[in-house]
């Protein structure tokens, strides 16, 4: 006999549609392992399209780990493997319940049409037990970060000027916002990039809280601040340094303003903004010929426009130097162009959205490499610009021609991210498209 457990898992992961489990009992009295037929019920008959072999033992989920070597192959219930049938350690995992082997044959059911290994019960069991403890850990930290959030807003000194306390509000609605959440609303929630693991987030949302609590109670603090101030032990300064981009990128998201409005000025890093073209501000100036940059404290600070009337945004900087590098094209398109270098940090927004609010712009043109990355941020690009401003818009496509509508581009992405990428460098075209493109 079997084990219902694991005949549950077999039924779940391993039969096709149509068929059933038929077992044959142990091989030999002294064997360690089961066989049993994987059968296909036709009108008249059962027909054997494969089979198992296995351990039929079933084992306590947490009794012993398995080795790193069977870990490596990072084996999922769907998951199929080529392993040496004489292998020592291959015959050990078998026994062992760890994996089984699958036999599958042709219509006359003899010959073998492949011949895999795969994710045992045992193992699939332990992987269920781990995940299972995750979860119970996770719980236990979200229901911890409640509390702390809970009392930081209870019992915080507020000491903030006007601005502060604005961007303070919009983070602060963003924590308050996942108060109600269960463990499953946090593992799918959206103001989190989806590829996060639940772990992540969590560890996240400790850090936006940590954030939080220092730009209430210090009107600058550094990056090591953050961790030391919130988890008060050794260590704590540096448990947020390895999601240190990705976290900060988040939660100015969330703040919808540069991270330094928030206080946290010594980053080390400066975030630069590269152009070409006609930028005026208060304190600064910039006109037509060499690449310049701004960087995101003076993007806090400014209030930029442009004379420009056509916005070019570029995802690489080898397209700005290349184009810019073509003397007085810009200048005499009337042509702004700014590049995002590959991802549109929130001070990258601001600017935009400033020049738009501000400038002459009559549109704004998109140009990204024709990849899965390219195609995000190129509608990330459009959706910074599209919300508040009623202009015409364009997108360039690899075979250069110009789209007007975005649905149209989204389609067209579809389609040819289905078949190949390409970057920008590889279409980047000539004086005589570039002006054809503008002036389309």
């Amino acid at each position: 006999m079997i084990d219902q457990s694991i005949k549950n898992f077999i039924e779940r992961y391993v039969l096709k549609k149509g068929e059933e489990l038929l077992i044959k009992g142990l091989a030999e009295e002294s064997s360690p392992f089961i066989e049993v037929e994987m059968v296909k019920k036709t009108a008249r008959t059962y027909r054997k399209v494969g089979e198992l072999m296995l351990s039929p033992t079933v084992y306590p989920a947490a009794d012993k780990r398995p080795e790193p070597k069977l870990e490596k192959w990072n084996l999922t219930p769907k998951k199929r493997v080529q392993l040496n049938d004489y292998d020592r350690t291959t015959l050990q995992w078998l026994e062992q319940g760890w994996i089984m082997k699958e036999v599958r044959f042709e219509k006359d059911e003899k010959t073998i049409q492949s011949s895999d290994y795969r994710m045992g019960y045992r193992l699939f069991a332990y992987f269920e037990h781990i995940s299972n403890q995750n979860r119970v850990a996770s719980i236990e930290e979200f229901n911890l970060w409640k509390e702390k959030l809970n009392e930081i807003l209870q019992t915080m000194p507020v000491k903030q000027h006007s601005k502060r306390k604005e961007v303070s509000k919009l983070l602060e609605k963003s924590l308050v916002s996942q108060v109600h959440n269960d463990i499953d609303a946090v593992q799918t929630a959206l103001p989190f990039p989806h590829k996060w693991s639940l772990k992540k987030r969590i560890k996240f949302l400790h850090f936006a809280l940590a954030t939080l609590q220092l730009s209430k109670q210090k009107d600058n603090f550094d990056w090591k601040e953050v961790g030391a101030s919130y988890y008060k032990e050794i260590g704590g300064s540096k448990v947020f340094d390895s999601n240190k981009e990705e976290f900060i990128a988040q939660l100015e998201e969330w703040a919808e303003c540069p991270i330094v409005n928030l206080g946290l000025t010594s980053l080390g890093k400066i975030t630069p903004l590269y152009f070409s073209g006609d930028i005026n501000g208060t304190y600064s100036s910039y006109s037509y010929g060499p690449v310049h940059s701004l960087t995101d404290l003076a993007i806090t600070e400014e209030n930029y426009q442009t004379k420009a009337t056509t916005l070019w945004l570029v995802e690489n900087r080898a397209i700005l130097t290349r184009v810019a590098s073509e003397k007085g094209f810009l200048e005499e398109m009337n042509t702004l162009m700014v590049c995002v270098d590959g991802h549109l940090r929130t001070s990258h927004r601001h600017c935009i959205q400033q020049l738009l609010a501000n400038g002459s712009l009559k549109q704004v043109i998109f140009w990204s490499d024709y990849d899965k990355d390219g195609f995000q941020i190129s509608k990330e690009l459009f959706q910074a610009c599209s919300n508040d401003f009623d202009m015409k818009y364009k997108w360039i496509t690899d075979r250069h021609n110009v789209m007007t509508e975005i649905e149209e581009f989204e389609k067209y992405m579809e389609t040819l991210l289905g078949e190949r990428s390409i970057e920008q460098e590889q279409v980047l075209g000539g004086k005589e498209d570039w002006v054809r493109w503008i002036t389309h």
